[in-house]
């Protein structure tokens, strides 16, 4: 990684201005005068990794060369004198501050400059690699921080580039934000059978029933991303509370609100609202993931991109989606090349007989099945009756083209259910659906984590 990527927020209080706040003394040019302190210290191309790192000056009239000196701790680790304004500092220990001051050496007849304050900076934990982990979490201790949230709590804000939080294998039970304005962030899991993150919370039980509390400890989800450029891979998300057919028992896995966030081979699993993409700013994409719930278990405004996804039901007659999507919005809750599978008997003892692809819950509700397969089970219907009296109709789009299997006749849908034409479908592409994403291509494009 750069040494200017990590370091450039720090340039402006730590700038070499001279020592102890004073003004450096210009050259007098007659005997005796002072060389001035070397100003500016500069970042310039060059690595700040485990065990070295590099900074430049800028140039002193008159000096013939510069002293320096390296501490830590405030102890001295090395000194010496170069005739170049740029240091490279090898043998460094990982994860440790360090600080550099300068003195330009005079040439005759001035004196030496004062010594400059110090600028300071910190190794790399890891290798050099960018793509390389920025952080490790361990419940055995062996990384930086045995609980995700501490992990999710380092990312700096205002991130230029991608932050790795590596998460080791094993069950996290905790709940989990991630804060608006810190973004690039990369959460790298064993497997999504090996790291778990898991919850247990409801809406109206638990923290929810306190409206006292703020909004995002009363939300019941396991995992709440709020930032841009997200993307979490090989994982599980859960939560793990049954819906019973009681008032509250909204439980969610997931929550995007405002957030651009991507999942990979992730499982998200939970029972009565499992994935939420709350706010219509809301950018949210997923590849070869499972996605498991029932009643409405993947709803909200956000527009959300499900590629090549199992779309698991767990109880009788689910509805799948539940979109509220902005009319302003071309495109709401999309599955291409998805398919739909349920278990024989819910969770609850029944017999899985009928599912539903969605209804509608607010707005100008858009839920659109591209390329898809459908078990028998799913209702001719297809679509079940608005929730609500809110929904625009003449804007809703409950849709499916070229789906196949048992469940893909869709000659008696109801509800509004209807076949796209083959120019409508031609328009659901990745680009498309999130054109108005900045680089969008890289939050599609799964990142190569090193480990």
């Amino acid at each position: 990684m750069k040494i200017g990527k990590i370091c450039m927020a720090l340039l402006a209080s730590v700038a070499l201005l001279g020592c102890s706040g004073e003004e450096p003394n210009e050259p007098s040019g007659g005997e005796g005068g002072k060389l001035a302190t070397p100003v500016g210290v500069q970042l310039v191309e060059g690595t700040l990794t485990t065990e070295s790192a590099s900074v430049a000056w800028q140039a002193v009239e008159n000096a013939v060369g510069y002293k320096y000196k390296v501490l830590s701790s405030g102890m001295l680790v090395s000194s010496g004198e170069v005739s170049v304004t740029e240091l490279a500092i090898e043998g460094l220990e990982k994860k440790t501050e360090y600080g550099v001051q300068v003195q330009a050496v005079a040439k005759a007849p001035y004196e030496n400059s004062l010594w400059s304050q110090l600028f300071t900076f910190t190794t790399r934990l890891r290798g050099s690699s960018e793509s390389g982990p920025s952080v490790i979490v361990a419940q055995d201790g062996t990384g930086d921080f045995t609980k995700v949230q501490d992990a999710l709590n380092s990312v700096p804000a205002n991130n230029p580039t991608p932050y790795i939080i590596y998460i080791k294998e094993g069950t996290y039970k905790e709940k989990l934000l991630l804060t608006k304005g810190h973004d690039n962030v990369v959460l790298k899991g064993d497997g999504k059978d090996k790291t778990i993150l898991t919850w247990d919370d409801c809406q109206g039980t638990y923290s929810g029933a306190d409206s006292s509390l703020p909004e995002t400890q009363r939300r019941s989800y396991t995992l709440r991303v709020e930032s841009k450029q997200v993307q979490i891979h090989d994982l599980t998300v859960e939560n793990t509370h049954q819906n019973t057919n009681q008032s509250g028992d909204q439980a969610m896995a997931v929550e995007v609100k405002y957030g651009h966030v991507a999942f990979y081979d992730c499982n998200i699993t939970g029972y009565q609202d499992t994935f939420l993409g709350r706010d219509d700013s809301g950018r949210v994409y997923l590849k070869d993931c499972m996605v498991e719930g029932n009643v409405d278990f993947i709803y909200g405004a956000s527009v959300m991109l499900f590629d090549h996804c199992q779309i698991h039901a767990n109880r009788d007659t689910t509805p799948i989606t539940a979109p509220s999507t902005s009319v302003a919005s071309p495109y709401g809750i999309v599955f291409l090349d998805c398919e739909v599978t349920h278990d024989d008997v819910g969770f609850n003892g029944q017999k899985v007989n009928n599912i539903y692809l969605g209804r509608a819950w607010q707005n100008a509700a858009k839920s659109v099945w591209i390329r898809c397969k459908f078990p028998k089970t799913l209702h001719a219907d297809g679509w079940m009756a608005n929730m609500n009296s809110s929904v625009v109709e003449a804007e809703k789009i409950f849709a499916e083209w070229g789906c196949t299997y048992a469940g893909a006749d869709a000659s008696a849908r109801k509800n509004g259910g209807r076949l796209l034409s083959d120019e409508e479908a031609a328009t659901y592409t990745i680009a498309n659906i999130f054109a108005d994403v900045e680089q969008w291509e890289q939050l599609t494009t799964k990142y190569n984590v090193e480990l």
